[in-house]
């Protein structure tokens, strides 16, 4: 058997055993709190990484909208515009002071030309920016760098450059000045504590909030160095070579690819859980110096002995009973040798001592749970408190029973006003309620305190006794206004934004927005949350469906957007989305808007300033040298002729000599108007400079020989327009100008090639006596030349003796008359005879076909008068072109004419050709069925040479046919054409149509053709073309 171990020994395990609960829930408790610390904090520190990476997305994708527009433009596109890209570039760092510099590199890594003034020529080929530019053909990131030619720290980014062949010519290059970005960072009003870092992807600092570290330096912290590399997002924890131990959060911007910077945002640990390890060190303290005590006393008393065991056992019952805590002296038996002593010592020290254990226990509870008793006596005006309760209010236990006064002197001054107003509110008769209050300890420490209690009255109703517990609540209140404190940083990060911020729920109505997307949009919260959404969006908006798309997919969106305002205006923002959960695991979608109408108008200014001649508002010679390379690639695609018309104006200088310049440029202006509004939609009208203009006009024709007729055309218009005086100020201004052409596209030409000959041309004609028109290719000079001489001569033939009518007669298979056709002929006085192959088309391309036809519808009328006079009454048929029969007025013109001449309309007949058929063919025959009841007749001329159809034929309300001569002129000998002849005979009998064969001019022929059928002919054979007066006198006619 076990010898029993001593009291002195039990004693003290037993205070060690009633200490270590204690101490191990104290342990406990203080590690959940420091663990829900670290969760809230690295909550914040992501939601700071997120706004921030947002942030800086938006700077890079401005960075990313201007490579776009310098790597479109001509002089940056092309290699020998080198003083142009300079120009263009400068313009555009002047409008963006945000980079150190701009530029364009070769793909050797030189710079070729860049916004800053300096030297070029400088390396890059070891930025990061220009190897992936190169590689991916994309836009890309860099890395930290010191700019080769500013000087100046900055961050690289790229973009690759295709000439207009679209091979790779180099890349586009932007340095973002880090100074520019730092005061960016720095200032957005950030929470205490927190340090931000933006990193490239090999860690190295660029934007920070801390002045610790020089830009370029690797962040020390190698976890922060490992998150980047891996592009990770989220937030963990890691400590420094000093030991200190820190919170991080890390996020891309723009996305984990290798090339994307980093959002780094970190707080020392201490910092974010210094209040729960104070908590936890006081009560340490506390419990320890409590512990120690209590050893302390049990081996005192073990050391006493057990003297007078029942004199003190009857001490001790008597103490127990009166006393309202067991002491350690109430545990101990006395010595004694008696074995029945020992047992009842023995027995009624434990039972002793597990009601002090219960007792312990409960107040361990209770102290634990911050819980205390109090009884006020209202007769006496003392306190007491339990042990738990004058801990609380940090007084000494032994003091006992203190006075009201005292207790007084613990409550806050600012809070004791309201205890005692509560303490009315009782003693009036409210309802017992809880009542939380501040208690200012003797050692200047504070803790809240929850009260509740309930008061007592004698049998007269007087109070006599509040009673009631107190729990220790400062932890709690210190919990909430950290969430308080958290809350307001979050708050202030929200509204002081620079940005608009929108919190809304995915169907779309507004929780909540900053300050910034008030002035954004135009309105309060409240009438954003009234509106909602959906209220701002622009449904038209093609872009704003792939965004809802992009983000029911993936969370996330970004891009840019159209939005309407209060008044109803619409204006363009970059807007980024995200769907995440709230604290209640509700959805909830975050809105990012920046206004970015101002970028827009400075990209469409750099564009004006790139594209556009400031004077005039024409494209300028950038514009047009981009313009007439697209004309040349689509004319060698498509085989179609265009033409550049340079144009100079005649005697300009003397304008500004004699009127200065201000009515130079009003003279100018007026011309670009004027060329604007004469050319067509598809044509380019550019200033290049000076006074001088030129036309790019495309589509012009299939074949050459047309085309320089075309441009001819448009030429004479321009300058005939120019020729016209303007009013400028009240005073008439005249202005002549040259006008050089060449046409495209020719072998081996280049749109350099096309300026240097349209300048060479426009030359020739100021040598030639201004005022004139020159094309570079001489042949076609001469070629048009002779066109518009022949259209010219044609003009004043109208209405003069040179233009007559000739008549070849028709033959029936008796030899007899039985008809003629009117033929025009045309005597020049220089020229001499004109072949109508000749001029028919000059006047179809110059309009004079139209009072050609009319002056032959006249003279046939005539030639039927004419015939009947002489006794020869018969039909004459004259030929109608496509063009003047279409013309709307045509039919009511045939019958001004009838009318005005007398003849009778039964012998006209009209010859179409098949061609006339093609296009509208429901109103040509009606046109004809008008005709037809006038008593005119239709004969279709040149049968067999183009639409011919049976169908149509049935439609039409014809007369006649006439066989071609092509046919003719092979029969009999040729069987093709014999065959034709016989079918189209064949046709007619079977429609009951005349026929009429042409160009019979042999005797075979004739006699093939009576014993086909074909009763009328025509030919050089049976009588040729000749006047009127000349066939009236011949044989044939008297016969």
């Amino acid at each position: 058997m076990k010898r029993p171990l001593s009291l002195r020994t039990l004693l003290v395990l037993l205070a060690m055993t009633a200490v270590a609960p204690g101490i191990a829930v104290l342990v406990y408790s203080s590690v959940v709190v420091q663990r829900d610390e670290v969760v809230h904090a690295r909550q914040e520190l992501e939601s700071v990484a997120k706004l921030v990476a947002a942030n800086q997305e938006q700077l890079t994708e401005g960075v990313r909208q201007i490579l776009v527009t310098i790597a479109s433009g001509p002089s940056v596109r092309r290699y020998d515009l080198h003083d142009l890209c300079v120009e263009f570039l400068r313009n555009v760092q002047a409008a963006t002071p945000a980079y150190a510099n701009i530029g364009v590199l070769g793909l050797d890594g030189k710079i070729e030309c860049q916004g800053r003034a300096g030297e070029t020529g400088g390396d890059a080929n070891g930025r990061q920016y220009f190897r992936n530019a190169i590689e991916t053909g994309k836009f890309s990131v860099g890395t930290y760098m010191v700019g080769i030619t500013s000087g100046r720290k900055a961050v690289g980014f790229g973009m690759p450059v295709y000439d207009y062949s679209g091979k790779l010519r180099g890349v586009a290059f932007a340095g973002l000045d880090l100074e520019y970005a730092n005061r960016q960072l720095n200032s957005i009003s950030l929470p205490k504590h927190l340090v931000i870092h933006v990193t490239d992807a090999a860690g190295r600092l660029l934007v920070s909030s801390s002045s610790a570290m020089a830009l370029g330096e690797q962040l020390p912290d190698q976890a922060v160095q490992a998150a980047i590399a891996a592009r990770r997002t989220g937030s963990f924890a890691s400590t420094d070579a000093a030991g200190v131990e820190w919170l991080h959060a890390t996020r891309p911007i723009g996305g984990v690819d290798r090339d994307a910077l980093m959002v780094s945002v970190r707080v020392r640990k201490a910092d974010a859980v210094a209040l729960a390890d104070s908590h936890f060190q006081v009560q340490l303290a506390i419990i320890g110096v409590a512990s120690l005590a209590g050893i302390l006393l049990a081996l005192l008393f073990a050391q006493r002995g057990l003297a007078q065991p029942v004199r003190n056992l009857l001490g001790r019952m008597r103490r127990i009973e009166q006393s309202q805590a067991i002491s350690s002296s109430d545990i101990a038996p006395a010595a004694t040798t008696s074995r029945e002593f020992a047992e009842l010592e023995a027995g009624f020290s434990s039972m002793v001592a597990r009601l002090q254990i219960n007792q312990q226990q409960l107040l361990k509870a209770q102290e634990l749970a911050g819980v205390g008793f109090f009884e006020f006596d209202m007769r006496s005006g003392t306190y007491w408190g339990s042990e738990s309760t004058y801990r609380l209010y940090g007084l000494d236990p032994a003091w006992g029973p203190v006075s009201i006064a005292t207790f007084r002197t613990l409550v806050h001054p600012d809070d004791l006003p309201m205890v005692v107003a509560h303490r009315d509110r009782m003693l009036a008769g409210a309802a017992p309620t809880r009542l939380q209050y501040r208690v200012v300890r003797p050692d200047g420490s504070l803790c809240w305190v929850d009260s509740f209690g309930t008061i007592e009255h004698d049998p007269d109703g007087r109070p006599i006794l509040y009673s009631g517990a107190v729990q220790d609540i400062t932890e709690r209140m210190l919990s909430e206004q950290a969430a308080r404190v958290h809350e307001n940083r979050f708050q202030r990060l929200f509204e002081n934004s620079l940005d608009g911020v929108l919190q809304t729920t995915p169907e779309g109505t507004i929780l909540a927005a900053n300050s910034a997307a008030c002035r954004i949009l135009g309105m309060s919260e409240t009438q954003l949350q009234e509106r909602g959404r959906n209220g701002l969006l622009v449904e038209s908006d093609p872009r704003l469906k792939v965004m809802l798309d992009e983000r029911a997919a993936t969370g996330h969106t970004r891009g840019e957007l159209t939005l309407m305002r209060a008044d109803g205006s619409h204006f363009e923002v970059e807007l980024s989305s995200t769907i995440y959960p709230d604290a209640d695991g509700n959805s909830v979608c975050s809105m990012v808007l920046r206004d970015i109408t101002d970028r827009i108008k400075a990209e469409q200014y750099i564009h004006r300033l790139a594209f556009f001649d400031a004077l005039t508002e024409l494209p300028n010679r950038r514009l047009l040298l981009d313009r007439l390379a697209l004309l040349l690639a689509s004319a060698q695609r498509n085989n179609r002729v265009g033409a550049v018309l340079f144009v100079d104006l005649d005697h300009f200088k003397n304008v500004n000599d004699a009127r200065g310049h201000a009515v130079g440029d009003a003279l100018l202006r007026d011309v670009a108007q004027r060329l604007s509004a004469l050319m067509r939609a598809e044509d380019t009208v550019a200033r290049i400079g000076g006074d001088e203009f030129v036309i790019l006009m495309p589509d012009l024709a299939a074949e050459f020989t047309q085309g320089a007729q075309n441009a001819m055309s448009a030429a004479e218009k321009v300058r005939q327009a120019l020729a016209r005086p303007f009013d400028i100020d009240g005073q008439s201004y005249g202005s002549g100008c040259s006008i050089g052409v060449t046409l495209l596209p020719k072998t081996g030409q280049s749109t350099e090639d096309l300026l240097r000959e349209a300048d060479t041309a426009m030359y020739r004609a100021k040598t030639a006596g201004r005022n004139r028109i020159a094309f570079f290719e001489s042949a076609m000079q001469a070629e048009v030349e002779e066109q518009f001489a022949l259209q010219h001569d044609l003009a004043q033939a109208l209405g003069t003796a040179q233009l007559e009518m000739a008549m070849q007669p028709q033959f029936d298979h008796a030899g007899q008359p039985v008809g003629c056709e009117l033929l025009m002929r045309w005597t020049h006085p220089v020229r001499g005879p004109v072949s109508p192959a000749l001029f028919i088309p000059a006047a179809e391309e110059s309009g004079l076909i139209l009072q050609l036809g009319n002056w032959v519808v006249h003279e046939g009328c005539l030639a039927v008068l004419r015939l009947q006079q002489a006794g020869r009454t018969m039909p004459v048929s004259i030929n109608v072109s496509p063009r003047q029969f279409r013309q709307p007025d045509f039919v009511g013109r045939v019958r001004t004419i009838l009318a005005e001449t007398g003849a009778p309309a039964s012998l006209l007949i009209f010859e179409v050709t098949e061609g006339l058929l093609i296009d509208n063919l429901d109103d040509t025959v009606r046109r004809m069925n008008e005709l037809v009841a006038m008593g005119i007749r239709f004969s279709i001329d040149d049968f067999g040479t183009g639409y011919s159809s049976l169908g149509y034929l049935r439609r039409l309300p014809l007369y006649e046919l006439k066989i071609d001569r092509s046919f003719i002129q092979d029969t009999p000998s040729d069987p093709g054409h014999t065959a034709i002849v016989q079918s189209i005979l064949s046709m007619a009998s079977h429609l009951r149509l005349r026929v009429v064969a042409e160009g019979v001019e042999t005797v075979e022929q004739r006699e093939f053709l009576r014993q086909s059928g074909c009763t009328f002919m025509q030919g050089y054979l049976l009588a040729r073309p000749m006047s009127m007066d000349a066939w009236l006198e011949s044989p044939a006619a008297a016969a």
